[in-house]
Parts: structure tokens; C-alpha cells; sequence
């Protein structure tokens, strides 16, 4: 009987400490528009408890990661512009948008295809009401995501740009 408590105290613990790592729960979890991703070229990127180089560090993002822009407002503190983001870990700060004229963040995060036996559908619209225009197949990896609107992400893939949803996408770091 320990025994068996301990494994679900062990699996409740790893539960709680693991993030998120599907769209779709992260939409659940606030809701973004702006996704962007880490293009640092080999340290992480640091969020910030405040917009300046002496705020405490929240975390060091990885090269690849993706955040959630939460506001457009850039703030310039000692030449160096700031953005609110959110990581992927939910985990709200600053981060520095450049850095000696070379992006720290840009555009385009990317998701790997995880849907169980078929390929992903692309659509023209975020609803399943028209067939798809392009499918992905299931195991891709690095499909940019443009946007993200309800449980939908627009995509671009074999140069159409459609809506694939979101249930069978997780983020990807690389």
C-alpha cells in the first residue's frame, strides 16, 4: 500500500512540475496572438522580473523557444528595447529585444506534428468545414506557427498557409 502511494505521490509531484507543451493548453491558459520564437545564436535568452539588465532572472530560454508576445508597447530602458512576454512554461517577464543590432526574438514558433495515425489537415479557415488545401504529415517537425486564434494555429506548409488545429500540434525547441 506505501508502495502504490508513493508512485502517485511521485506521478501527482511530476504532474505538477512538467509544463505544458500542447497549444492548446496554453491557449486555454490565457490566450496569445503573438508567437514568437528565441533566436539567440548560443546563450539563452534571459526573462526578467522588470525591463532592465539588473531585474532578476526568471529563466534562461533556450535557443528555439517559443514565447507569447503579451503586449506591443516596447519599453526602452538604457538603449536596450524590452517586450512582456509569457513562456511556454507560463512564466510572465521582459526579455530583451535585441541585442548589438542582431533579433533576440522574431516571428514564426514552431510545432511538431502529433496526431496518432493520419497527417494533420491544413484548412482555409479556422473551422472544419471545408476540406483541407495541404495535409502535414504526422511526425513533422518545425512547422511554423503564424498565429493562433481559439484552438486553430495558422500554418504554412508546402507553401499553402491554412489553419491546422492546434489538439495535434506541440511546441517545439531546437
Amino acid at each position: 500500500m506505501k508502495r502504490i502511494l508513493a508512485v502517485l505521490l511521485a506521478v501527482m509531484l511530476l504532474v505538477a512540475v512538467v509544463p505544458a507543451t500542447s497549444l492548446a493548453e496554453v491557449k486555454a491558459n490565457g490566450g496569445f496572438d503573438n508567437v514568437y520564437h528565441v533566436t539567440t545564436k548560443k546563450d539563452p535568452l534571459l526573462l526578467r522580473s522588470d525591463h532592465s539588465k539588473d531585474a532578476h532572472i526568471l529563466a534562461r530560454l533556450p535557443k528555439g523557444s517559443a514565447v507569447i508576445l503579451l503586449s506591443q508597447k516596447k519599453v526602452k530602458e538604457d538603449k536596450i528595447e524590452w517586450v512582456k512576454v509569457r513562456s511556454i512554461y507560463g512564466l510572465t517577464g521582459w526579455v530583451a529585444t535585441a541585442d548589438k543590432g542582431r533579433k533576440l526574438i522574431d516571428k514564426k514558433a514552431h510545432a511538431e506534428v502529433v496526431t496518432q495515425n493520419d497527417p494533420l489537415n491544413v484548412r482555409p479557415a479556422p473551422n472544419t468545414k471545408k476540406p483541407a488545401i495541404t495535409k502535414i504529415p504526422r511526425g513533422t517537425k518545425r512547422v511554423p506557427i503564424l498565429r493562433v486564434d481559439g484552438n486553430w494555429a495558422k500554418v504554412t506548409w508546402n507553401k499553402k498557409t491554412g489553419w491546422a488545429s492546434l489538439t495535434y500540434l506541440r511546441w517545439m525547441t531546437w
